[in-house]
């Protein structure tokens, strides 16, 4: 039987299938063979239904949205008392039976000044906030499309006409009568118009007053910009100078000033505000006290070529003072808050950092106690590390693989550095003498010395009467402070702690064999590839992770806690050892061996030597816990 189609490939659909297929004797104008490849239909309505929401949605974004949006717009506008933008204001009066206050904005900086009565400042947020009340007006209802009788609703004689002129447009008034009897509304009749409108604002909203309007800045410095500070305090003079970022103090004490402080107190002056005014051009202000006054501050920024004066005078009241600036000379009120933060302790301001160096600047440190002088200066053929340099420096044991005397711990250098670094002062004296403290003749001195050649050098003295402080200075300002016992047990340090105590010297990469030796057995591990086993006192291949690893840590990290003294020579135990590890290499060249022997009497120490080093050792009790000494603790079942 042929096929319904013999020209037809394989794969090809029938499109001709089921009720839409056409008779057998086909389309005379259709080539044998040829299939007609159309879109699923379902697949044509579902694209069809999507450019129709596509179109809808552009519709309503490009068309109805904007649309409405614009109805809205002049619907809000056609219920504006007076259509116009905060921001279109050039210029606008407050008319009132008692004067006229004239208010200008300043075409360069959009700041407003008050033009009249009085020539000053204006109050940007406060004058903004009452125009912006002005444009946010809305007409509640019409009160009377045409009054006989304005008097009715206090427009007859206005409390308060507002004048607007504009940058672009025509000028408009409105004038602000009396409040409605019922709600919080106001009478208003616009410039122009008859009618009288009530809208749902309060006219104290409007009816600003100069003092409301002109600015309260104080002092309108930028504290980053200031160079220097002058203040006289009761006759107690202070006086910070900056040089660059760094903030020095030449009153009533020398030194380095704290950033962060004097930064903190310049704000705080800076946002202080006027709280009264009261009065413009005094002829003589000794009533107020300010000649002479209780206090004078100066404040200059060289590089903006400014300068600021503030004079405070007796209290006004129980929370204010008296006032007066360099320019302009009217005396004003200023908060109590403001004397407080200008009667601040002058050694608040001291900067409590003990150095100021950089880790990469310094070459040297120098400690001096009594008679002993550590120095210890950068290694030039080595970088990162530090050697002696005293005259101490060749002397002790350097024989074996165990430490030798001249060898400094470079990490106990840097982790002092860092301390220093983050040492703070306590607290610093207001009293300057030297022999008070048993400074005159310090009984330590700690000098770093920068690669510039300069050097920071701190001197100590007496402790105080609790003993938990102790006095000293530095070289940077002669001020004399307080460190607390914990700070100068760290950056003063013996000769002792500056060496590196690491007995063992070994490469942990060359090690070939651990031999552990207890008074009951010995064990051997040999390393295989990167695998450790234990050859004795049986083969074991399959032990735990890490073990060898473990020990020779353990080794390459252990540290002595001090040298033994000669009397205590007979009670080591080290003639029959608690433990004894020694290290090959492949070739079996020995790499190092620690002899373990007694505990020290009431310490958690133990008594060491290396083999061939006379030097008897302090180690630290716990090592013998670290190095397995039984069977179990080699294999992975240990119980």
């Amino acid at each position: 039987m042929e096929p319904d189609h013999p020209h037809r490939n394989a794969g090809e659909t029938d499109v001709y299938a089921g009720h839409h297929r056409l008779s057998r004797s086909g389309d005379p104008r259709r080539p044998p063979g040829l299939v007609e490849k159309t879109i699923p239909m379902k697949f044509r309505n579902t694209l069809g239904l999507i450019l129709i929401f596509i179109a809808l949605g552009l519709y309503l974004a490009l068309v109805e949205v904007p649309t409405a949006k614009k109805k809205d717009e002049e619907t809000r506008r056609s219920k504006q008392v007076i259509q116009f933008k905060v921001e279109n204001v050039e210029e606008f009066e407050l008319i009132k039976p008692s004067g006229t206050l004239k208010v200008r904005r300043d075409p360069k900086t959009s700041r407003w000044n008050i033009i009249e009565p009085l020539a000053v400042p204006g109050a940007d947020g406060v004058i903004n906030q009452l125009l912006l009340t002005l444009e946010e007006a809305r007409i509640t209802r019409v009160a009377d499309e045409a009054p006989k009788d304005l008097a009715a609703f206090g427009l007859q004689d206005p409390p308060l006409k507002i004048a607007l002129r504009f940058k672009t447009g025509d000028p408009q008034a409105v004038s602000v009568g009396d409040a409605s009897p019922i709600g919080h509304s106001t009478y208003l009749q616009v410039g122009g118009q008859q009618r009288v409108l009530l809208s749902f604002i309060d006219k104290s909203q409007l009816n600003a007053s100069l003092n409301e309007l002109r600015s309260k800045t104080l002092l309108d410095f930028v504290a980053r910009d200031v160079t220097a500070v002058d203040l006289t305090f009761e006759g107690k003079a202070q006086r910070f100078v900056k040089k660059g970022e760094h903030w020095t103090l030449t009153a009533p004490v020398n030194g380095r000033g704290d950033a962060d402080e004097i930064s903190n107190f310049l704000n705080n002056i800076r946002v202080e505000v006027i709280d009264s005014f009261i009065e413009e051009t005094p002829k003589e202000v000794s009533r107020y006290g300010l000649v002479p006054a209780r206090l004078v501050l100066n404040i200059e920024a060289e590089k903006a070529g400014r300068s600021w004066t503030l004079k405070i005078g007796k209290a006004h009241d129980d929370h204010s003072f008296y006032a007066q600036r360099g320019q302009p000379e009217n005396v004003v009120t200023v908060s109590d808050s403001l004397l407080e933060i200008l009667s601040k302790n002058p050694l608040s301001f001291m900067d409590k950092s003990l150095m100021s160096f950089k880790e990469a600047d310094v070459t040297a440190i120098e400690s001096r106690e009594g008679k002993e002088t550590v120095r210890v200066v950068r290694d030039p053929d080595h970088a990162g590390q530090w050697k002696f340099a005293d005259p101490e420096a060749g002397s002790g044991a350097e024989t074996g693989s165990g430490p030798a005397a001249d060898e400094v711990d470079s990490a106990t250098v840097n982790t002092l550095l860092l301390d220093l670094q983050e040492a703070r002062i306590h607290e610093f004296s207001p009293v300057h003498n030297l022999k008070l403290f048993g400074l005159h003749a310090p009984q330590k001195t700690l000098t770093v010395f920068h690669k510039d050649g300069s050097r920071e050098t701190l001197q100590l003295g007496n402790p105080n009467k609790d003993q938990q402080h102790y006095f000293a200075t530095r070289n940077a300002d002669a001020s004399v402070f307080t460190l607390d016992a914990a700070t100068v047990k760290k950056i003063f340090r013996p000769r002792n702690d500056y060496k590196d105590k690491k007995l063992f010297k070994f490469d942990p990469e060359q090690v070939a064999r651990i031999s552990i030796q207890s008074p009951d057995q010995t064990f051997e591990l040999n390393r295989r590839d990167k695998k450790w086993v234990l050859v004795k006192p049986q083969a074991i291949d399959d032990l735990k992770p890490f073990v060898g690893k473990d020990i020779l840590w353990t080794l390459s990290n252990l540290e002595y806690e001090a040298t033994v003294p000669p009397k205590e020579a007979e009670e080591t135990g080290l003639e029959k050892p608690r433990l004894t590890v020694a290290l090959h290499d492949r070739q079996n060249q020995s790499l190092g061996q620690i002899i373990i022997g007694h505990q020290v009497p009431g310490q958690p120490l133990r008594y060491s030597r290396l083999a061939g080093d006379p030097t008897l050792y302090h180690i630290k009790d716990r090592t013998l816990g670290e190095i397995p000494d039984r069977l179990n603790r080699f294999q992975k079942n240990e119980n």
